[in-house]
């Protein structure tokens, strides 16, 4: 009974990790010679026509590609990595790093830029064919109803069905996957505001703070230590083991908001996970809130005391903290 609760409370948070959003694709790369190769230097490439210099739709599918998109990296029967296109396509030469593999296809290529979350168990789709098959696509199908790779079929568009079964059977091996792929998304908007604040007409020493306050360091980390001694929930006072944890994100707060100290807390490393995944939160009173996801058994594991009471908070913190629990917070 007890393995059984613990079953469906782990099919809730896989479940939950991997909504994606409803307007990416999702892709399968056929890349048995060159995988390793692409995966260790982020990104895919093929020629732009077939040998005999007819078009072939797996290859114009690179041009199809948007940011956010999912890709599934497939060689030698396993899916060994998963990753999210950084950056639109571009016409390149065949990659040096191919060295004598490929020389056949000719110089003139698309490539994509992927990052790519290498998976240490490696997903083998001929294990999982019922589940599988019946969602592949009509057409340029990346693998075979036998599980064998379908030759001359590179990057192939699979459906967010398929997708998200990938994900959901990747998850229950590689604990964390898709939370990773997500996290890219944040990576692209953060690195796209920092280019905005360098390019802002403001002085060096902001746009610095600035920037390093993104990684709770800076003026922001001061501003926070002036307010907060301690983490609220371990009671742990050693600073330099506490993460100046952002209460409103940083890549949705203003310029003032980035390094304004009432819009921080210092947090042990665990807590601030918990804090920055929205599974936790405070009240205005100083109670913490737990998420509606079932993670009692890490509050547990981790001597967390659900009904604790966390400290008082100043009127402007409770600005920020409304803001934690209506957006952030999972409850």
């Amino acid at each position: 009974m007890v393995q059984d609760v613990f079953n469906k409370i782990r099919e809730e948070h896989i479940l939950a990790a991997i909504k994606m959003s409803s307007t990416l694709s999702f892709w399968w790369v056929n890349h048995k010679q060159t995988g390793k190769v692409e995966v260790n230097e982020g990104y895919i490439w093929s020629p732009q026509k077939n040998n005999n210099g007819s078009t072939n739709q797996t290859y114009i599918n690179l041009t199809k590609t948007a940011l956010g998109d999912i890709i599934f990296s497939y060689a030698n029967g396993k899916i060994p990595a998963v990753g999210k296109v950084i950056a639109l396509v571009q016409n390149k030469e065949r990659p040096a790093e191919f060295g004598k593999t490929g020389h056949q296809w000719g110089k003139t290529g698309w490539l994509v830029s992927v990052q790519w979350q290498k998976l240490w168990s490696p997903l083998v789709p001929k294990d999982h064919l019922s589940q599988i098959v019946p969602l592949l696509p009509s057409k340029h199908a990346p693998i075979q109803a036998n599980g064998n790779g379908n030759q001359g079929v590179y990057l192939a568009e699979i459906g967010s069905q398929l997708g998200n079964k990938l994900l959901y059977l990747i998850e229950q091996t590689n604990n964390g996957t898709s939370e990773a792929i997500e996290e890219i998304d944040t990576t692209l908007v953060e690195r796209a505001q920092e280019r905005d604040i360098e390019l802002a007409s403001i002085s060096t020493t902001q746009k610095q703070q600035l920037i390093m306050a993104r990684v709770g360091q800076g003026d922001f980390r001061i501003n926070v230590q002036k307010i907060e001694s301690k983490c609220r929930i371990t009671g742990l006072t050693d600073k330099r083991l506490l993460i100046a944890s952002h209460i409103k994100p940083w890549k949705v707060s203003s310029n003032e908001e980035r390094i304004d100290g009432y819009n921080g807390l210092l947090l042990s490393p665990h807590i601030d996970k918990l804090f920055d995944k929205g599974w936790i939160s405070f009240s205005d009173q100083g109670h913490l809130l737990v998420s509606r996801e079932n993670i009692q058994p890490i509050l547990n594991i981790w001597s967390i005391n659900t009904d604790m009471f966390v400290g008082t908070f100043t009127d402007q913190q409770k600005v920020y903290l409304e803001y934690h629990r209506t957006i952030i917070f999972k409850g």
